[in-house]
């Protein structure tokens, strides 16, 4: 095998690698985040409507902090595998 065909390789294993660790971390962090200790009861209180606006600022960046580490994990695997295709 050659020079390219070894680096093609490599490249196909480390998107596939963000691929997966997207995948898996999911859950993990929804559990993490939208646990009880966090933005439940004992955390932030986020279903509750009487809180301060600051607290409402930071319920809404953690609901959208989960998708986006998950979108960057998965648009990092999508370039390599992008880059091993050759576009």
């Amino acid at each position: 095998m050659n020079r390219k065909g070894t680096l093609a390789f490599v490249y196909f294993m480390v998107g596939v690698l963000f691929f997966l660790l997207g995948l898996a971390l999911t859950p993990v962090l929804n559990e993490v985040i939208h646990g009880d200790n966090v933005m439940g009861v004992n955390g932030l209180d986020c279903s509750n409507e009487s809180i301060s606006n600051q607290n409402k600022a930071v319920c809404y960046m953690l609901d959208s902090f989960s998708p986006l580490v998950i979108g960057l994990l998965f648009g990092f695997g999508g370039i390599i595998l992008a880059r091993m295709v050759g576009w």
